[in-house]
């Protein structure tokens, strides 16, 4: 009887333990789902504040570019070869956020829509370029992406001031 009691109060007590264990468990899965829906809202925040920057710095790009064919002191046939990579700014630049090493691939496909020998006049045109704007285009990356446009247009802009 004893030993029937003992094995009794074991199982009493662990059943105890597990239902305050399985509440503790319970607790944390529910603030973990609260942190994970928090945590998509600031992802979503932040991604469509992103979204915006780029598409306002498209328009930006967008107006220096014109800006510098309305100038026509500026090399035209540059312009002609830079100018799918800034029409295409936000989508290039989106593109880049989703995964690493996608510039090259997905400004090739820009390239093609536009014409489909123009790329490789685009690769050409910046094996042409001076090291630091073949650094940019070769880190394949966002970074390298924003620095390679800003410093095509700087420098498109110093080509028309100084005619």
């Amino acid at each position: 009887m004893i030993f029937v009691a003992s094995i009794i109060g074991i199982f009493v007590a662990i059943s105890i333990y597990f239902f305050f264990r399985a509440e503790t468990l319970q607790r944390e899965v529910l603030s973990s789902k609260r942190e994970t829906k928090i945590t998509l809202k600031e992802n979503k925040v932040l991604v469509d504040s992103m979204a915006l920057l780029t598409n306002r710095y498209e328009e930006f790009a967008k107006k220096r570019l014109v800006a510098l064919k309305e100038s026509k002191s500026a090399n035209e046939e540059q312009l002609v070869i830079i100018t799918p990579l800034i029409n295409h700014y936000a989508l290039i630049t989106t593109e880049c956020l989703k995964g690493k090493s996608q510039l090259v691939n997905i400004v090739a496909k820009c390239y093609q829509s536009a014409d489909g020998n123009s790329y490789k006049e685009f690769t050409s045109f910046i094996n042409r370029q001076d090291q630091r704007i073949q650094r940019m285009w070769s880190s394949n990356h966002l970074k390298g992406y924003v620095a390679l446009v800003e410093e095509l247009l700087v420098e498109q802009e110093k080509i028309a001031t100084q005619k």
